[in-house]
């Protein structure tokens, strides 16, 4: 197990990633639902899904994708990805990362939930993304938000960093895109995840405490978030456009 400030290995982090999925997946349905509509804008046509999982949120994109191909470096997460979408002509698995689902391109957008935040070269991954998909397209990113928030359960699961707004708004950027929605998301989460995993730090994804969550708590927070732009959350959404012709060109490494 990794130590208090050290990020683990990948494959420390994939069967901790497995263990945090195991607890999630069938328990937050309201939560995912939630998850799947903000990402809407980017999940219409031919998507591309990158860090899929185990392919329950690759299910959910397909109430608006026409075809979803599901990227996944993890050996045990392609296999799951095969079995839960086994036999759905409408989805691709590839065992790899972007760069190997490029043949299957154009896509009309991309999709990475909570996967921005293990990457290293982030603005790398989003140029890439950029010329993945087509012009006019959407790339959207949901990640963790607030360096404060950083667990040692983020560590175990790979976190390189958390983001504040501004911050992942300037890395779409500097990757040429265009903004086309940023916002924080669930309030709640922020206070429970400071407490729980930052300040006791016990594991947040307790199926118990999850369920109760996913019940009680999501429903409102989303009603009340749709109407109200809270000022931060636990979570950020970020959607970038690729530009038209004439649009935006890709930043240098140098502009921060």
């Amino acid at each position: 197990m990794a130590s208090r400030r050290e990020r683990a290995s990948f494959e420390e982090a994939d069967l901790a990633l497995k263990r945090t999925l195991d607890e999630l997946d069938e328990h937050v349905p309201n939560y995912n639902e939630w998850l799947r509509s903000l990402v809407e804008p980017a999940s219409a046509g031919r998507v591309l899904e990158v860090g899929a999982g185990r392919g329950t949120f690759t299910l959910a994109l397909l109430q608006t994708a026409d075809h979803v191909v599901a990227v996944e470096p993890s050996d045990r997460g392609c296999a799951a990805i095969s079995l839960t979408t086994e036999g759905d002509r409408r989805v691709t698995v590839v065992h790899g990362y972007c760069a190997d689902a490029a043949a299957l391109g154009p896509f009309d957008g991309a999709v990475l939930s909570n996967v921005l935040e293990h990457i290293e070269d982030d603005v790398g991954v989003l140029r890439e993304l950029r010329s993945l998909v087509r012009p006019g397209g959407c790339v959207a990113v949901f990640s963790p938000a607030f360096e404060l928030l950083m667990s040692d359960f983020d560590r175990s699961i790979g976190h390189v960093r958390r983001y504040r707004k501004r911050d992942l708004e300037q890395r779409f950027e500097r990757a040429g895109f265009d903004i086309v929605d940023a916002r924080y998301a669930n309030v709640p989460g922020f206070f429970a995840w400071l407490l729980v995993a930052r300040l006791l730090k016990k594991r947040p994804t307790d199926s118990a405490v999850s369920r109760f969550y996913d019940r009680l708590i999501v429903p409102t927070t989303r009603w009340i978030e749709s109407r109200v732009a809270p000022p931060f959350g636990q979570s950020i959404l970020v959607i970038g456009r690729v530009p038209t012709s004439g649009g935006a060109t890709a930043q240098s490494d140098s502009v921060h």
